[in-house]
């Protein structure tokens, strides 16, 4: 797998009693790249379904073969949408909900994902 950057915006959680969890999202309405998580251990993958091969593909194929770079486990069994689902540092499973006012280009930022496919 290789690195891909994706711009995309941060976004603040709550999970229980905790509050300002980051987490990062993109904008579906003007790209067909999505973010996933393996639910294992956090590790945030980018898929581009603008590619090619891509698509007709769901995200259970594209990732079936796959196993996670961080804890090795097969990311076809516990791959979700990020930050739909999102995991803390202490393991717990949470959701998220990105605002549905699109902000500014200026509050962007360009993090570097694992690119599954």
């Amino acid at each position: 797998m290789k690195m891909r950057q994706v711009r995309c915006y941060r976004g603040f959680a709550s999970l229980g009693a905790r509050w300002n969890i980051p987490v990062f999202y993109v904008l579906p309405e003007m790209y067909r790249i999505e973010l996933f998580i393996c639910t294992q251990c956090g590790e945030i993958y980018v898929v581009d379904f603008e590619n090619p091969k891509h698509h007709g593909r769901s995200i259970e194929f594209i990732s079936g073969s796959s196993c996670c770079q961080k804890c090795g486990q097969s990311l076809g069994e516990i791959l979700r949408s990020y930050p739909e689902t999102f995991r803390t540092d202490d393991g717990q499973i949470g959701h998220f909900e990105a605002s549905r006012i699109i902000p500014p280009d200026s509050e962007s930022l360009v993090k570097d994902f694992l690119e599954l496919g």
